[in-house]
Formats: C-alpha cells, structure tokens, sequence
C-alpha cells in the first residue's frame, strides 16, 4: 500500500475536529515556507540607487547668507552613485563646501556638474563610489553616509524647491558627460522648500 493510500485512509478514520486542526496547520505551513527569509523589512525589496532625504537649515534666509543642506543616504548602490540636486537660480553653491560624512570621517566631494538650465534651475551633480562609503576593503552591506553642503542666497526666491535625484553611476560610461541638463532624466525622491529674501 503506497504512502497516499495510507494518509487517505488515514484522514478518512479521524474525527472533524481533528481533521479541521490538520487543515489549518498545512495551510500555515504553507503560508509560512512562501514567505521570504531574512530581516531589514522594507530595504529587502529595495531596488535603486539609494534611499535619500535632505533638510535645510535654515530654510528661510536673507540674500547674501548661507544654507546647509544635507543629504542622508541608506542602501547605496555598489557600483556608486550619481547624486543629482535641483534649485532654483536664486541660489548658488559654495565651492569646496561639500563633504560625505561617514560616522566621523569626513571625505571633501567636488561637484562634476554645477550647471543652469533653460528652465531658470540649477543641476548638481555628485559622482560618489561605492568605496567613499566603506572602510577597509568591507564587504557591501548597504551603506549609508551624509552628504553635507552650503548653498548662497543671492536672489529672491519664494518658496522655491531644492530637490534630490540619486541614480545608479553607470561604470561604463566617463562621469563627464554621464549627465546633460538638457536630459536630466530627474525625479525627484526628495524634496524642500526655501525662501530667500532679498536686501
């Protein structure tokens, strides 16, 4: 008599609620081998360059003074990142402000893109490896770090958006012309409001 046989037989000679306890737990069995391992919730499913926020500090400013913007980075992408920010022309960027911190490390960033569009905005553009993120040959964990930057009133702006794109750097193509403010190819993943008041 084969294995099926035997179990049908079986399941035939049991009391209802014997049966019905039998049935619940298969079907949790069931539920429980088709749900995936490992822990980390959310990030399991992530699928992109990193996951960013930004702040301001200020968020409001006279023309003439200074923002810090930082930018929180998680799971960032082991072939690195192109980190793209947008704002409007009534600011600028202060040069050699900008800074990844790692815990309490910090590595000096130089902007490849610092550039105007036709649409009165001005892109960003951070070309950081993977490496930046990791001390001592680390294997990838998803790596995490800030990217700290000062930004100069120099026109009105009310309410205006300072606005951050990170994409994956594509390792086969030169960081110099990766990125062109007529096809910025943006979406924004955060997001900002400042206001510059003029004197």
């Amino acid at each position: 008599m084969n294995t099926i046989h035997m179990n049908t037989i079986h399941m035939k000679t049991m009391k209802p609620s014997s049966l019905l306890a039998l049935c619940v737990a298969s079907m949790l069995a069931l539920t429980l081998s088709s749900c995936g391992g490992g822990g980390g919730g959310s990030d399991d499913s992530f699928v992109g360059a990193a996951n960013v926020s930004i702040s301001l500090q200020p968020s409001e400013i006279d023309s003439g003074d200074r923002i810090e913007l930082s930018a929180e980075l998680s799971n960032v992408h082991e072939n690195g990142i192109a980190l793209k920010f947008r704002y409007p022309e009534g600011l600028k960027y202060v040069a050699s402000s900008a800074f990844l911190l790692i815990e309490t490390k910090e590595i000096d960033l130089t902007p490849t893109v610092n550039q105007s569009s036709t649409d009165n905005e001005i892109y960003l553009v951070f070309y950081i490896p993977q490496s930046s993120f990791r001390r001592g040959g680390q294997p990838y964990e998803g790596e995490s770090g800030t990217v700290v930057l000062q930004l100069e009133g120099i026109d009105a702006i009310s309410d205006g958006l300072v606005e951050v794109d990170p994409d994956v750097d594509d390792p086969d193509q030169p960081n110099a012309t990766e990125f062109s403010v007529d096809t910025p190819e943006f979406d924004a993943q955060d997001k900002a409001y400042v206001t510059v008041v003029a004197q």
